[in-house]
């Protein structure tokens, strides 16, 4: 049986596990990290996802359907287009061989199930790097509300605010990879509203 799954324009990393729960935890936690993630449940979609949408990182079930993590690994490493993503192990299996038959088949790092959230942060931090928050304080909430809407219109992740006084409001986002404006075009913005 096969599910089509949303492929967002211009992703970070695909998951590729077959456990949908799996794919849809770790997703989340992604993306509120702000990155931009698609999801593939069998190997051979993970594969046909990479060529298309070219994510940074891959984090890939060895126990796939259709086409086992391991064979993935070797197919993306062995395509010149491909070969140099970083791709990574996110699996149940840790019987004697398995991280060793995981690094020859190209990956890089091995995290098994259940995952620690920090480990799989610190994996994705390192193989793709996000520019840091930034924030905008002391917003009415008309100016937060405008911000918020302009953010979200820029495809910004990881959107937050807070109430930090009385009617006094701060917005946190993470600019999409790529494509930022310095602080002043962002105050004269939210001066503007």
């Amino acid at each position: 049986m096969s599910v089509a799954i949303a492929v967002p324009h211009g992703v970070d990393v695909l998951i590729a596990d077959d456990d949908p729960l799996v794919r849809t935890g770790v997703r989340q936690f992604l993306e509120r990290a702000g990155y931009r993630c698609c999801e593939a449940e069998e190997g051979l979609q993970a594969v046909e996802l990479v060529r298309r949408q070219r994510p940074a990182c891959v984090l890939l079930d060895l126990a796939m359907p259709v086409l086992d993590g391991l064979s993935v690994a070797r197919l993306l490493r062995a395509d010149p287009q491909t070969h140099g993503l970083h791709i990574n192990c996110l699996t149940g299996l840790s019987a004697g061989g398995t991280r060793e038959q995981a690094s020859l088949a190209g990956c890089e790092a091995f995290l098994t199930k259940p995952v620690s959230p920090p480990d799989l942060l610190a994996v994705v931090r390192r193989q793709v790097p996000r520019p840091e928050g930034q924030e905008m304080v002391n917003l009415s909430r008309t100016q937060a509300e405008g911000l918020l809407d302009w953010l979200e219109m820029w495809g910004c992740t990881s959107l937050e605010v807070s109430l930090t006084g009385e009617a006094v409001f701060t917005v946190r986002w993470h600019w999409p990879q790529g494509r930022a404006l310095d602080r002043e075009a962002v105050r004269a913005l939210v001066e503007g509203l």
